[in-house]
């Protein structure tokens, strides 16, 4: 008679974050959810032989209670992923805020006839709830396995719940382990738990199940050294961690080589910018002293440009020569490394009018397609932005008897050479051989493997940003971190071992319709195929018509880069998912509401400015969609609201997934005080 070991719980726990190939990903929270969850409805029907009515105080606390049997970790700490970092909570395990005021059962308090599943997405449904009851349906019990695929989660999953209990009997058996259990569940849910089958006793038999005397109470710190060595792997110079670190940019460099990063000065938007640069630096352009990457180019705007000859250079009639300027040459360095990724960072980007001197970029950008080059391997190529011609002048020597001068750089290396003037023969040995022409029989056209990355601040010093300008951008806001973290000891401006190539920052679509053929999810699974091209009643189209409609009467409406950007961004994410996880219908929708979220953050909101009567609703458009006059705190239910309202909803489970609601509150908060309201702060 005793209680499990220490060791017996912790192998349990360290198992069961394997229950997903990933553990850090949002589908490993909303599975665990949707595990204790269940399992909670299971004890509080197998205690009062009812369903449990969540409008019901006691019911909601008794409930609570049997979420814990699979959550509930050390003191105020909880895990939602059997990982780390642990959470900590007010004795409710998060459902309070993540399961009743959220999700289905808010849904069907608003829609009380109506019968819902639960979960919604994230898997298969293992119950049901109508008016706020939670409904035990024994014919979704099947399900369950869907959830806990092996035999060796199972045992595991049993041996986490009984880590509190005292057990019967002189060693611990699958009879002690049925009987015990039986106290908690109902023999519906047992025959799926704890099977009589040779698999599960064998599985049994890799625990030492001696049983102690006393009861081991688990501490933070044994769940943290479980995964201590995986931690040892990320070290702050470790590329693996800078990529999951990084997620959102590279996401969105991978939907579209244009960035703005916006915020107060001294959030360390260009810093970004640089460890990008850091992290991707090959050994032959790294400098001596690790100060400045080879890959890396600052541009600063000056307040006085209004034509696009400071970025891109002009002919000078005096000198008889084009004016190559800092960052054409940038661009003609990065053609000589394709498989690095250069960037430019265009610091202070709206001290001048962005739309003037940006204006041939932002066209050019727009023209980016894919091709079969001479080699035959399919690349992005742009329209022009330096005209041949002006090439075929560079080097130029004397005269022929025509009177034309000779040509002395011919391919696209020698172009290179001579406008960085190398002259040196060990360093002339340095660059890549490259005998392509492309300069003088094309001209220059947008590298592939360069990213612009422009830092904004916005105040009464800089310009604003035309919709055109926020339409061709990725746009991340920065509103900085940790001030503490100044103290840190880690160096995120180093050289990485292995640095980031092509293949982790690489544009594979550049339009939606590639994303139907070339994304393996998508041309694999017709439903999520139907799903994003709109064949049915739901669909990707369908949800952005859906914002349209809350933004019609005003100058925000999106249209089909919109459109095209949110396909590709969420192609990105399903390339992502599916090598760490299969990707299901079901997961799938959570990749949705996240590709959903981030543009609007990223392409929609940022467009957004006006006062009262720009976010007023009409009483036509109020009654037809059946909207409320007042929010919920007593103001005006204005369109922001209703955008707020079918944004995609976060929870303490996915709080840092979903961030527009936030943002959205943020801006109706500025309205209601001022009149006024802006995404920028």
């Amino acid at each position: 008679m005793g209680y499990l070991n220490k060791n017996a719980i912790l192998k349990a726990y360290k198992e069961l974050s394997h229950i997903s190939k990933d553990p850090t990903l949002q589908g490993a929270t909303q599975k665990v959810s949707a595990i204790r969850h269940f399992m909670a409805l299971d004890s509080f029907y197998r205690i009062n032989e009812r369903n449990c009515d969540t409008r019901d105080k006691n019911d909601k606390n008794e409930f609570i209670q049997y979420v814990g049997y699979i959550c509930d970790v050390c003191l105020n700490l909880y895990t939602t992923n059997f990982y780390i970092p642990l959470k900590e909570h007010s004795k409710d395990f998060g459902v309070g805020s993540n399961f009743y005021s959220a999700g289905q059962v808010k849904v069907s308090l608003v829609n009380t006839e109506e019968v819902v599943d639960y979960p919604k997405r994230g898997g298969k449904p293992l119950f049901q709830i109508q008016n706020g009851v939670l409904i035990r349906t024994p014919e979704l019990y099947s399900n369950f396995t869907s959830y806990i695929e092996h035999t060796k989660f199972i045992v595991a999953l049993c041996l986490w719940i009984l880590r509190k209990e005292y057990i019967e009997g002189t060693e611990f058996t699958y009879n002690n382990i049925y009987t015990a259990l039986s106290k908690l569940y109902t023999k519906e849910l047992l025959s799926i738990l704890v099977p009589n089958t040779d698999s599960f006793k064998k599985e049994l038999e890799k625990y030492d199940l001696t049983l102690n005397e006393n009861f081991y109470s688990i501490r933070e710190s044994d769940i943290t050294s479980l995964f201590k060595e995986k931690s040892k792997d990320n070290s702050s110079n470790s590329v693996e961690k800078f990529k999951m670190e990084k997620a959102k940019y590279l996401s969105a460099l991978r939907t579209k080589p244009f960035m703005l990063l916006a915020g107060i000065s001294g959030t360390g938007k260009s810093r970004i910018v640089r460890e990008f640069a850091f992290k991707s630096c090959k050994v032959e352009l790294q400098d001596a002293d690790g100060t400045e990457p080879g890959n890396y180019c600052m541009i600063e705007v000056k307040p006085n440009w209004h034509d696009s000859t400071e970025l891109l250079g002009y002919w000078s009639n005096l000198n008889k020569q084009y004016m190559f300027t800092k960052f054409v040459k940038f661009l003609i360095k990065a053609k000589m490394y394709p498989k690095t990724p250069f960037f430019v960072c265009l610091d202070e980007m709206n001290l001048a009018p962005v739309e003037q001197y940006f204006a041939e970029f932002l066209s050019v950008l727009e023209t980016r397609k894919h091709i079969e080059n001479e080699e035959g391997e399919v690349c992005i190529k742009s329209g022009v932005l330096v005209d041949k011609e002006y090439f075929k002048k560079v080097g130029e020597v004397g005269n022929n008897s025509q009177g034309h001068a000779y040509p002395t750089c011919q391919t696209d290396r020698d172009i290179y050479m001579k406008l960085f003037d190398i002259v040196d023969k060990v360093e002339m040995e340095k660059v890549p051989a490259n005998d392509a022409k492309t300069l003088t029989e094309v001209g220059l056209t947008l590298p592939e493997n360069v990213f612009i990355i422009g830092t904004v601040n916005m105040d009464d010093t800089t310009h604003q940003f035309s919709r055109k300008v926020i339409d061709r951008a990725m746009t991340i806001e920065m509103n900085g971190g940790n001030l503490a973290d100044i103290f840190s000891d880690k160096d995120e401006l180093v050289y990485a071992e292995q640095p980031l190539t092509m293949d982790n920052l690489q544009a594979k679509y550049v339009s939606a319709k590639e994303v139907l053929t070339l994304c393996s999810t998508v041309k694999d699974n017709e439903d999520i195929r139907n799903y994003i091209i709109g064949n049915g009643k739901e669909g990707l189209p369908q949800r952005l018509e859906e914002i349209n409609k809350v933004l019609n009467g005003t100058p925000f409406t999106v249209s089909y880069r919109v459109m095209n950007e949110l396909t590709i961004y969420l192609a990105v994410l399903l390339d992502q998912a599916k090598e760490k996880e299969e990707v299901t219908l079901d997961s799938f929708k959570g990749y949705v509401e996240t590709a959903i979220d981030k543009i609007l953050l990223m392409k929609i909101l940022p467009r957004v400015e006006g006062d009262d009567e720009m976010f007023h609703i009409s009483d036509k458009e109020r009654n037809a969609n059946e909207l409320s006059d007042q929010a919920e705190d007593g103001h005006e239910f204005t369109k922001l609201d209703w955008l707020k309202q079918i944004a995609p909803q976060h929870n303490e489970d996915n709080q840092n997934e979903y961030m527009a609601v936030d943002k959205l509150a943020e801006m109706i908060e500025r309205l209601n005080r001022q009149s006024f309201t802006r995404f920028w702060p």
